[in-house]
Parts: structure tokens; sequence; C-alpha cells
């Protein structure tokens, strides 16, 4: 185990790069990075949509944003879902509707009328010493108890740590919004949250491709892709970087999506 952090550190330098930018959904928050408040709420809703082919993701949210005039910011201050419900009833991506884009718009503009911005909104719930799970659920629990109670596809899409899954898109987000990757041409990670979280306290995003190898290099001994599972992994992760475990996504999914020779060559009993 002792030999596989440089492997990973290395890994970790090769896919966190500006040309992993273009082909993730982390794209459409760098697009309005300078405004902090339009780049997490974007990030958020790309982040809610992260499910399925990536390519799908990306065109997907690219129609979203044509929906908007590409003027996110403008769209959402002026938002009216009865008046502009018209513009996605065509939206259709897998399991949600345009209804369902709508309603989180919705929750969104509710979140910044009362709080100014999805940063001050996270804090408002348990303290900072309490758990990831009981802060990430009630930031859900808030956020969902802004509209009315959500059906299948709202469910679907907003995740929640109580139901026992592995909330990848909500971490995945979390890693975008409070990791600081340091300024400079390998900037990936945006950092815009300053005090809610430490990046310490994240979890890995985890999906197949992450759970796969992490099983593969001994990571964790769970079969299944849930919330302990995450935990279990990040564990390990921690040890080798106590500040920032989660810098480890890059090199675990670039191991998954890219076919990478050291997945063959690595042997974890070694």
């Amino acid at each position: 185990m002792g030999d596989l952090q440089p492997t990973l550190d290395a890994l970790v330098q090769q896919f966190k790069t500006p040309a992993f930018i273009p082909t993730d959904p982390i794209r459409f928050a760098h697009r309005y990075a300078e405004d902090p408040q339009t780049c997490e709420w974007v990030g958020f809703l790309a982040a809610l949509l992260s499910y399925g082919r990536r390519d799908k993701i990306l065109e997907t949210m690219e129609g979203v944003l044509a929906r908007m005039d590409h003027d996110p910011a403008g769209f959402l201050q002026g938002f009216s879902p009865q008046r502009d419900s018209g513009l996605f009833a065509d939206f259709v991506y897998r399991f949600n509707r345009g209804e369902e884009l709508v309603a989180v718009l919705a929750l969104l503009q509710r979140v910044y009328a009362e709080s100014g911005s999805l940063e001050a909104f996270f804090q408002q719930g348990d303290p900072p010493q309490a758990p990831l799970k009981e802060r990430l659920g009630g930031f859900m629990d808030r956020f969902i108890a802004l509209g009315k109670p959500p059906g299948p596809g709202l469910r679907f899409l907003l995740a929640h740590p109580h139901r026992g899954g592995a909330c990848k898109r909500l971490h995945m987000f979390l890693r975008w919004m409070v990791r600081q990757d340091a300024p400079g041409p390998d900037k990936v990670d945006l950092g815009v949250w300053k005090t809610a979280l430490d990046p310490r306290e994240l979890l890995i995003p985890l999906d197949t491709h992450v759970g796969q190898m992490a099983r593969r290099l001994r990571l964790t001994a769970r079969n299944t892709n849930d919330w302990q599972t995450a935990e279990e992994i990040t564990a390990v992760l921690r040890q080798w970087c106590p500040e920032d475990p989660v810098r480890y996504d890059f090199a675990l999914f670039g191991f998954g999506v890219s076919g990478h020779p050291a997945t063959q060559e690595w042997d974890p009993g070694a």
C-alpha cells in the first residue's frame, strides 16, 4: 500500500490539468468564475445533472444555459416560474423533465433572496463541528423545504445523504467549491467557498469508475457505492494527504475512465 501513494500523486499531476476542464461538468462553473454567486449555483445545477454519459451531461447543460441566453445571473434574478416555465417545457434528460428544472431554479432564486449565496445558506444549519453527513443533510433538507414536497423526479435530482447513497454529485460540487487549487495554469477546482468547509472534511465523489479503481487498489473492501464506502476510501486517502484527501479523485477517476496502463500493472499485493 505504501508504494501506491507516489503512483497516485503522479497521476493527480497527470490528470489535474487545464485539459481536464473542457471535458468535465466543472467547465460550467469555470465559465462564471469571476462571479462567485453565479459560479456556485451554475456549478450546483451542473452537478445535479451529472449522471449518465459525460458527453450527454455536457450537451444537456449547454442546452440549459442556451435557454437562459447564456446569461444565468440575469435569468435567475428575473426568473418567474409561471412566466418562464415554457422555456423548459420540452426539456428531457433521462429521469428528469422541465418541470423539475423549473422547481430547482425557483428554489435557487429563494436561496439567493433569503441568504445571498449558497455558501451562506449551507452555513445556516448544523454547527461547523457537526459531521459532514449531518451538515450536508441539513443543507438539502432546508433547500427542499423551500418548495413543495418533491415528486420522484425531483427527489432523484436532489440527492440526500440520509437515504444512504454515496451522493456523488453533491460531493463533486463540494470539491469544486471548497478545494482551492493554487492560482496558475493547473488550477481546476475553484475554491469559491471560503468559510463553509475545510478541504480536509470532504469525501471522495464516489461513482462507478472511482469505486472500481478503489476496489482494485484495495482502498476499500466494500462492494456497494454508498456513503460508508466513500468514507472508507477517503479515510485511506486522508492518511496520505490529511489536509486535502479528495485531490486523489483526479487520479482514481482518471484511472477509471482512461484505461491507464498503471491499472493493469499495479499489484496491490506487492
